[in-house]
């Protein structure tokens, strides 16, 4: 007895423990051990080898509550493994795709690219429309002049200054033909002026039609990139899901720029078609001039008043079909040539008056028509020899990888809705096949003639020879293939698309050591760390900024 509190007092003396605890962890160890308190002989050691002895046996085996500090440890791999987001809910999942079907709807009529075109092209005919203005208030002072000079010439004093009569008729008559060259001036001017306007108010509502577009397209990818953030919590659900997307813009920016291409073409095409037909109208009509006598000179005006009304508005087609493309040149119907055709609008009256200067009228008229038929044939090629081939690809490469992003989202999303629900509650939705955009242009048409009754008055012939009119001229020979006009090349046709590759692939190389980031990190027992969410209206609102910045330093 007196041994065993000799021994006790010992042990007590020289361990770290209170007393409690030491009884506590012999205790321990009578239980694990399954051997009789009476057999235990406690072993006497130095403090620090007493405390690890001690403890050894409780690394051995896992206790059934770890320390705080072993549970702080583990706590990250369970976050890990749980996903992120709120619970994904059936509506949310009906919303989603209807938000998909009517997004890809209004990209599909590229509302962003058309907006930019659009408004580029409402700065520029407003320009256009101030030179038109300055022009034209210069030629009515022009006419105001002119009449005066006509007016002065009949007063009796000025008459004396003449020697007879042929000088002052010789003097008069040049006086009226300045007049009445300044009045035909004035009235293409007037024409024109008035056609610009009506460009400028089409222009102007189909900017606000567009721009009302774009918002809502918008708010649709405002409300997805919510919905996304809600199920994802802010981050990307993979990085797949990050890979496409990315991809999935870049080839929605390249089929942007090939759309933008083609609207411009085509719409140019349209306006460019009314032009030839008008000019055959203007080329037979001027030729029927020859069989009207000279002797009725109403009906010769009609004729005379119904080509020049024609060609100038086939003249304002082709310009404005040129300031759709600008800056690409066209190869035939050049800017000089069109300035030629509006000097002979303002001279047919002059050149009406003898056959000499109908011949010569009528030999600029044909040119022109045969130029613009060239012109229409190297669109056709152009249009359906690159912009079409390049339209179908860029199509259906977006396509097939908007169905891969698609599918791993719906994915992301099946794995937070759970597993009761099949596969026919995520269905991929009925894809919207995008038609041919509409044509929507502002073409010129020539005004009507009035004083028709001066038909009424002519011959039997002369009846039959306006009436013949109501034909287009024959279309000129078509020009071989192999002489036409080169085509423009890529960039200029859709811009510089390799930058925006280049672009794309430094965006990937930056996306893939991000990637090679998050491996480390899971290598290391990390958590990944997956990209935050781009916003989709950022991106438009990028483009937007690029294209009114171009403008102005251009």
């Amino acid at each position: 007895m007196g041994c065993a509190t000799s021994s006790e007092m010992q042990v007590a003396s020289m361990t770290p423990y209170p007393r409690q605890q030491q009884q506590q962890q012999q205790q321990y160890y009578n239980t694990n051990t399954q051997k009789p308190v009476a057999n235990v002989q406690p072993q006497v050691y130095p403090p620090q080898q007493q405390v690890t002895q001690q403890q050894q046996p409780a690394q051995e085996k896992t206790p059934s509550a770890p320390p705080p500090q072993q549970q702080q440890q583990q706590q990250p791999q369970a976050v890990q493994t749980q996903p992120k987001g709120q619970p994904v809910t059936m509506e949310m999942l009906k919303r989603y795709m209807t938000l998909e079907k009517e997004i890809r709807e209004l990209e599909r009529k590229n509302v962003v690219g058309n907006l930019q075109m659009k408004k580029e092209q409402l700065l520029d005919i407003k320009k256009t429309e101030a030179q038109l203005e300055k022009y034209y208030n210069e030629v009515c002072k022009k006419v105001e002049k002119e009449k005066a000079d006509v007016d002065k010439m009949n007063e009796p004093s000025v008459r004396q200054f003449f020697a007879d009569q042929q000088t002052f008729d010789a003097t008069l008559s040049k006086e009226q033909e300045e007049y009445l060259e300044a009045v035909g001036e004035q009235e293409v001017a007037k024409k024109q002026l008035d056609g610009i306007k009506e460009q400028t108010k089409g222009l102007d509502s189909e900017v606000k039609s567009l721009d009302a577009d774009v918002e809502r397209l918008k708010k649709l990818y405002d409300e997805q990139d919510e919905l996304l953030d809600k199920i994802f919590s802010g981050e990307y659900g993979s990085d797949l899901e990050n890979r496409l997307e990315r991809e999935v813009d870049m080839l929605l920016d390249e089929k942007e720029r090939v759309g933008v291409a083609k609207y411009k073409w085509t719409n140019s095409r349209v306006l460019l078609q009314h032009a030839c037909n008008q000019l055959a109208f203007a080329v037979r009509r001027w030729e029927d001039l020859a069989g009207v006598h000279p002797s009725n000179v109403q009906l010769r005006y009609q004729i005379a008043t119904e080509t020049r009304n024609n060609l100038i508005a086939a003249s304002q087609n082709m310009t404005s079909a040129q300031r759709y493309l600008a800056p690409i040149q066209f190869p035939y119907c050049q800017p000089a040539e069109i300035e030629t055709l509006d000097r002979a609008c303002k001279n047919i009256y002059i050149d009406m008056q003898t056959p000499d200067r109908q011949k010569h009228a009528l030999q600029c008229y044909s040119i022109t028509h045969k130029r613009a038929a060239a012109l229409l044939q190297w669109f056709d090629s152009v249009i359906n020899k690159s912009i079409h081939k390049d339209m179908e690809t860029a199509t259906k490469s977006l396509g097939t990888k908007e169905g891969e992003l698609r599918k791993e989202r719906l994915r992301l999303i099946k794995e937070r809705m759970g597993q009761e629900l099949g596969p026919e509650a995520i269905s991929d939705p009925e894809d919207t096949k995008g038609g041919e955009e509409e044509v929507n242009v502002s073409v010129s048409k020539p005004d009507v003639v009035t004083g028709a009754e001066g038909l009424s008055q002519g011959s039997a012939d002369e009846q039959a020879t306006l009436k013949s009119g109501e034909d287009h001229a024959r279309d000129p020979t078509p020009l071989p293939t192999n002489e036409l006009a080169p085509a423009p090349s890529s960039d200029e046709l859709f811009g510089n698309i390799e930058q925006l590759k280049k672009q794309h692939e430094q965006e990937l190389k930056e996306f893939e050591k991000a990637q090679e980031m998050n491996k480390a990190r899971m290598e290391q027992g990390l958590q990944e760390k997956l990209k935050m969410r781009r916003s989709r209206r950022q991106r438009i609102e990028e483009q937007q900024t690029q294209s009114d910045v171009a403008p102005a330093t251009a």
